[in-house]
């Protein structure tokens, strides 16, 4: 378990040069344009599976090391017969879709699912290798990095590895439209969630590439969290942010809360002062964001944002002033 200030630093990078933005193709990219230029973007579940043979497998305990797992994912072994025989179903294939994500970053896959079962059937086999984790109701994305796709390594070579994003068609965090600002219509609340959550999880990927890290902790979803909701709602809302984390006012979550998710490595003993350290960064954002001292949606937010910590104020992150950019 992390102590307190483990879990609050910064990101290892923060204090990187970035690149040139935007950053161009690379062969992975090109790889998958080539892809799915050839399929259409709904039912090409079959077609994945030969790539990302994970999917041939039915979650369960310590799978990863069964042989079939041996032979189909480490070896990259053709699918026999009684592979799809045993394979899972997807409750929903036509409701299974394929595209690629423009970001500045870099391109990413998102394959995004109607069914629920099916958004956790894909979790389980291709971030947790097979195995039957618990996935909370609450949760409805996941972004999937140095995953094992023979498409990628037969053409790129053995070292080549994935990065994906599995999405869940859902209301963002299962909060209920009439529960959000201006109350949308439920058709719109589904698009504008799937807005928020795309950006959350590229926002995820983009400080893997830029700051040298992808966490899973609470800073790290007021930085997702600040991106997508700007880039859905064009503000952010601190109440939304805690609601979305399943908190309390006071900070206390409720039994399936988000927020379990994000400090799971971290002291039990400290997990209320971190949910408390997280509301107040979130205040923070909201009041800089709204009195127009932070750029509003843009990689110059992502900036600011990389540079704090859960423990540090976010006025006193530098450049807190926008004038004084140089």
């Amino acid at each position: 378990m992390q102590t307190l200030e483990e879990y609050c630093r910064r990101f290892k990078d923060a204090d990187a040069r970035w690149p040139d933005l935007p950053i161009p193709a690379d062969a992975r990219d090109r790889w998958w344009e080539t892809w799915l230029e050839a399929r259409e973007a709904s039912g090409c579940w079959d077609d994945l599976r030969l790539n990302l043979p994970q999917l041939y497998l039915q979650p369960g305990v310590d799978v990863h090391s069964s042989d079939a797992y041996q032979r189909r994912v480490m070896r990259g072994e053709s699918a026999q017969p009684d592979d799809l025989a045993r394979a899972p179903v997807l409750r929903d294939p036509s409701g299974t879709t394929i595209s690629i994500a423009q970001h500045p970053t870099g391109a990413v896959p998102v394959l995004c699912f109607r069914h629920h079962e099916d958004f956790v059937l894909a979790v389980r086999c291709l971030a947790h290798r097979c195995e039957a984790v618990p996935v909370q109701p609450t949760v409805h994305a996941q972004a999937i990095s140095g995953l094992i796709h023979w498409g990628l390594i037969r053409e790129l070579g053995m070292q080549t590895r994935c990065q994906i994003l599995l999405l869940h068609r859902a209301p963002y965090a299962s909060l209920a439209a009439e529960t959000i600002p201006g109350h949308p219509e439920t058709d719109r609340w589904l698009e504008l969630s799937q807005t928020w959550r795309l950006e959350h999880e590229l926002t995820h990927i983009a400080c893997r590439r830029l700051v040298g890290e992808m966490r899973i902790n609470l800073y790290d979803e007021i930085v997702a969290d600040a991106m997508g909701m700007t880039k859905a709602l064009g503000y952010f809302n601190a109440d939304l942010f805690r609601r979305g984390l399943g908190l309390s006012s006071e900070g206390i979550p409720a039994a399936e809360a988000r927020a379990h998710v994000y400090v799971s490595t971290l002291d039990p003993s400290q997990h209320q002062q971190a949910f408390r350290l997280a509301l107040e960064r979130a205040d923070e954002l909201q009041r800089l964001l709204d009195q127009q001292r932070w750029p509003g949606h843009s990689m110059a937010l992502l900036s600011r944002l990389v540079l704090g910590q859960l423990t540090q104020p976010l006025t006193d992150v530098a450049g807190s002033e926008l004038g004084s950019e140089a």
